[in-house]
């Protein structure tokens, strides 16, 4: 999970916020990394698929295994 990442990385929760960041992606919350909603209603199939792609790609930046 990230929470294991932000254990042992030097900015903890804030890299997740920072990645996603990064990628467009805002509403989390900053530092959250063990339990946190974001909401999809609204979002066309094509901006889910992004989301989901982008908590996979840094997941595996950080050597989580991730199953697609």
């Amino acid at each position: 999970s990230f929470d294991t990442v932000a254990q042992t990385h030097k900015r903890r929760g804030f890299d997740l916020s920072d990645e996603l960041s990064s990628r467009g992606i805002v509403g989390e919350f900053a530092g959250a990394t063990r339990t946190w909603k974001l909401n999809t209603y609204g979002l066309s199939d094509k901006k889910v698929r992004y989301l989901a792609d982008a908590f996979c790609e840094v997941a595996e930046k950080h050597g989580l295994a991730v199953e697609k």
